[in-house]
């Protein structure tokens, strides 16, 4: 099932107190989700991580709200 879900992009990271705030895909359970989701390695401050971002064309973004998220 597609989601309706808000992206911020890669490039416009968001810093919180806790640190960078990442996509809630990393922590969704959602066994129907049907949205562009991939696995990619991102430098994050210099540091690469495998995050899921959502992917649409060339471009991906972090999914910062969903209403199909499943904690």
């Amino acid at each position: 099932m597609d989601y309706k879900c808000k992206t911020v992009t890669i490039d416009k990271l968001i810093a919180s107190p806790n640190g960078f705030v990442m996509p809630i895909c990393q922590t969704c359970k959602a066994a129907d989700c049907t949205n562009p989701i991939e696995k990619k390695i991102i430098s994050i401050v210099g540091i690469k991580k495998e995050i899921k971002v959502f992917s649409k064309g060339n471009s991906a973004g972090f999914v910062v709200t969903c209403n199909g998220y499943v904690k």
